[in-house]
């Protein structure tokens, strides 16, 4: 589509890979602007530029060390859960300084690459890996240089050597959006393809999500939804074919280890279906607690099959934290289950506000406390409980906080405890919240939902606010 229009560098201060390419700059661009114009005339909407690099780094398909579906250790022959990958991390400009924040729910998926039918999208890619790597994406419109993929004959963009870096151009053409009959968005996958089984066995790959024209909000998601999800049903293999090596996973945690899908009731929500693997990646995507729908039926269990794509539609009418695993029995023994929460939004305000927290810094932990009510409270009894990961939620044996004195309106209060003797320092996250206030007047305020005007004080400031809190899970021991 761009014959020329895309360099590979050894670094990204742009020196050539090649002493005779990179000639003739100017002329080049111009070659470039002339042939989108005259495969494109007057169709681009927009120019959407992301920067993404392929890095090695470390990843815990379990990273609570628990099956938290079940309230229990994780089952054998899982010994190990943390494994050496290469993910696709994206950066917000062309120092590759700075990374993007990335949803936990998107899990070992690189970036989400968006655009709408019409669209120009251009990849700065910078190879950080020890080994040579690609993006090759499905669904869009490229040349022979931009396809990024390894085979005879070779496009200049279908091999980046470490440390090297090469510009993609994709165009969204009428191809790449969704077809009659359906929904307004459609996913397709970008990868690497070297060799490709090795490298997306090693976690590089990610989404692209084509909007429809003129259905786009300004950032390309779709207008009709409240809320995306995507998720990938993929079996990693570590060792070789061996039971212990084999990660049945979803967006690559297992046993319900995967964080953030929460939605509010009443919204819209897309689920955008991903699979990929080998022959065993034969899975059927089953939601418990509510129905989806591709544009044209009901259904509640969708099949994938390595490299495929669905897009589904879910009203979020029914509260609860509910499954969402693959329906082949042996899949789930090997843990690819997660939790999807549907939360009710509280109506009435909070009548304590929660100040500051200090668990991790000094030899007291304590909890700062307003009362932000127009009453003159008695008695405040906290609850507390323990993150010892995103989806790791218990409650302490010892977990009840009560205010010493009356707290006027308006007015704070700090609230302290010993630190624990050991393991403090493991605890992610402290949640707090009321149990029962007793006002100076008589009246009482007790929570109305489970965990009714919870707070949480994060060790790393840089965590995400919960929306929700995941399932709590019994004590340790209870259940193994």
């Amino acid at each position: 589509m761009w014959p020329g229009s895309a360099r590979v560098h050894n670094d990204i201060r742009g020196q050539p890979a090649n002493p005779n390419f990179g000639d003739n700059v100017e002329v080049r661009i111009l070659r470039v602007l002339l042939c989108v114009l005259s495969l494109a005339p007057a169709s681009i909407a927009a120019t959407r530029h992301y920067y993404i690099a392929a890095e090695d780094v470390p990843w815990d398909y379990a990273p609570s060390g628990r099956d938290l579906m079940h309230g229990r250790a994780i089952p054998l022959p899982f010994t190990k859960t943390a494994w050496n990958k290469t993910r696709y991390i994206e950066y917000t400009d062309g120092t590759f300084t700075t990374r993007t924040p990335q949803p936990q729910w998107l899990g070992i998926l690189g970036p989400v690459i968006r655009g709408e039918v019409g669209d120009a999208i251009v990849v700065d890619f910078l190879n950080r890996s020890k080994n040579p790597h690609s993006i090759h994406p499905h669904g869009l419109r490229y040349d022979k240089n931009n396809e990024g993929s390894m085979y005879t004959p070779a496009g200049l963009g279908s091999r980046v050597p470490p440390g090297g870096h090469f510009t993609y151009h994709w165009f969204a053409d009428a191809g790449s959006g969704p077809g009659p009959g359906q929904l307004s968005s459609v996913v397709w996958w970008y990868h690497a393809h070297l060799e490709e089984p090795r490298e997306t066995n090693q976690g590089l790959l990610g989404p692209i999500i084509i909007t429809a024209k003129g259905k786009a909000k300004a950032d390309g998601a779709p207008k009709d939804v409240d809320r995306e999800f995507i998720v990938l049903f993929m079996i990693f293999n570590e060792l070789n074919g061996q039971d212990a090596g084999m990660f049945h996973s979803i967006n690559g945690y297992i046993f319900g280890n995967l964080p953030g899908m929460v939605m509010k009731q009443g919204e819209k929500v897309r689920w955008y279906l991903l699979g990929m693997g080998n022959e065993k990646d034969m899975h059927g995507a089953h939601w418990h607690g509510k129905t989806v729908s591709d544009g044209r039926q009901n259904l509640d269990v969708v099949e994938l099959q390595p490299g495929s794509m669905k897009t589904v539609d879910m009203v979020a009418d029914n509260p609860g934290a509910w499954m969402l695993h693959c329906h082949v029995g042996d899949h789930m023994e090997g843990g690819m289950m997660a939790i999807y929460t549907i939360y009710q939004p509280t109506a009435r305000a909070c009548p304590v506000e929660f100040v500051a927290g200090d668990f991790w810094s000094t030899a007291t932990n304590s909890v700062r406390i307003k009362n932000s009510s127009s009453k003159p409270i008695e008695q405040l009894t906290l609850l507390s409980e323990h993150l010892l990961a995103p989806q790791y939620l218990h409650r302490p044996y010892d977990s009840e906080w009560k205010s010493p004195e009356s707290i006027p309106p308006g007015k704070e209060v700090v609230l302290e405890r010993k630190p624990y003797l050991q393991g403090g320092n493991s605890i992610l996250g402290w949640v707090f919240f009321p149990q029962a206030i007793q006002f100076a007047d008589g009246s009482t305020w007790k929570p109305q939902q489970e965990s009714e005007c919870f707070h949480v004080f994060w060790r790393d400031k840089d965590q995400p606010e919960l929306l929700a809190l995941p399932p709590r899970q019994p004590e340790h021991g209870a259940e193994d």
